[in-house]
């Protein structure tokens, strides 16, 4: 009888027990990104990364959203970090329709669209301010002022001076101008459109005229300006403009912007360089403080203009700040010593791999690398030699190498 009544009561405890649980984890607490678990008499949310725990049994994200701005891809747990136009990052992520991007920035009010960039492949992108998604059909020569990628249809790139460019249009890739000739841009038929090379080299079928920018007196300087413009470059002209508020040598930051515009658009030249506000130049003399006068090169083409950029030039790893390295850049036709960001983690002298580089510059001959201009501005077992520079392949035609003075083993 005693050992019915001690099973009795532990099948009751239990029961109470199993009560209890149910009673403080209700139907769906938690879900749908995590689990309602009871521990010492207390509901708790067992949560799922990179959801917490939170008030009324409720799971909270606490990585950053879509829209929000982000440095690398750690930073958007639910999606990837975009550098999407003149260096404006943001958290976004892949999608079917423009119902699924919603724009999460604090004090935003761009709008994101589901747009497809590949065949196939679709993500959530900004559009300019007060302008709703474009339908994705527009081919080249079509406006997409302020819809930007979404106007247009996949293989036609929105290409413009800034998100809300009167002379955005659907683009396409072309070799001559003779690729651009089914484009008419649909706000004048009149306008030419041509094949025009964009920063990087590659070319796309743009408006060319200077005569049709709203801004549109020739220049070869600034002085050659009205008060509060800059000469800068449109297309392959180079006019005067005024676009933000940043007079050229200022830094290309917020912090300095009253108007708080987006990258693209706060030097009043449009174009920053090395971190600088920029300016269309013939010598240095041209330039703000800090700044040197260098030509800006398009590949395939022999169309040079020389901009004004920050300078960062150096002779050595004593040039540069910590982080940063004194590395081959081209400079016209030359080659020269410029300070940029470390690519890796292993110092000058370590030996690499060519095809797994780790060095912080890069690796020549399994040994890392960087610009010098003495015996003394290597480590040990090096010494500062010349050596020719591949700048594309094929590397064995001549014209394609360039002398670099870099560190090189005894």
């Amino acid at each position: 009888m005693k050992t019915t009544f001690l099973f009795l009561m532990a099948l009751a405890a239990l029961f109470l027990a199993c009560s209890t649980d149910q009673d403080l984890c209700p139907e769906n607490a938690c879900e749908p990104h995590g689990r309602c678990v009871v521990v010492n008499s207390q509901a708790q949310c067992n949560c799922e990364p990179p959801y917490e725990a939170c008030e009324e049994l409720t799971c909270c994200y606490t990585g950053r959203q879509m829209g929000e701005p982000c440095a690398e891809d750690e930073d958007c747990p639910l999606g990837f970090c975009l550098d999407y136009f003149f260096n404006e990052k943001y958290c976004t992520s892949t999608c079917e329709s423009h119902d699924e991007c919603i724009d999460h920035a604090v004090a935003e009010s761009r709008e994101m669209c589901c747009v497809e960039v590949e065949t196939g492949a679709r993500m959530c992108l900004k559009i300019a301010e007060g302008h709703t998604c474009g339908d994705g059909t527009g081919s080249c020569g079509d406006s997409c002022t302020g819809s930007l990628s979404s106007a247009c249809a996949p293989g036609h790139p929105c290409l413009r001076r800034s998100d809300s460019d009167p002379m955005a249009i659907c683009s396409s890739p072309c070799a001559t101008d003779a690729d651009c000739a089914v484009c008419e841009w649909s706000e004048d038929p009149e306008v030419s459109i041509s094949c025009i090379p964009i920063s990087g080299g590659e070319k796309y079928c743009l408006i060319n005229d200077a005569e049709d920018s709203p801004d549109n007196t020739p220049c070869t300087t600034s002085r050659d300006c009205p008060e509060n413009k800059t000469c800068s470059i449109v297309g392959i002209h180079t006019v005067c403009i005024n676009v933000g508020a940043l007079p050229p040598g200022s830094a290309c930051n917020d912090e300095d912007d009253p108007n708080n515009l987006s990258y693209e658009e706060r030097c009043r030249g449009l174009y920053c360089f090395n971190d600088m506000c920029s300016e269309v130049c013939v010598e240095d003399a041209d330039c703000p403080e800090g700044m040197i006068c260098r030509v800006l090169s398009f590949s395939n083409t022999d169309d040079e203009i020389y901009v004004c950029m920050g300078d960062k030039s150096c002779y050595g790893p004593a040039g540069c700040p910590e982080g940063e390295s004194c590395q081959p850049i081209l400079l016209g036709r030359e080659l020269a010593g410029w300070c940029n960001k470390n690519e890796g983690w292993d110092p000058v002298g370590s030996s690499c791999d060519e095809d797994n580089d780790t060095c912080e510059v890069f690796c020549i001959d399994t040994l890392c690398t960087e610009w010098c201009s003495l015996n003394e501005d290597c480590p040990e077992d090096m010494r500062c030699g010349t050596i020719d520079f591949c700048l594309t392949e094929p590397c064995d035609v001549p014209e394609n190498t360039a002398p670099a003075t870099v560190c090189i083993g005894n």
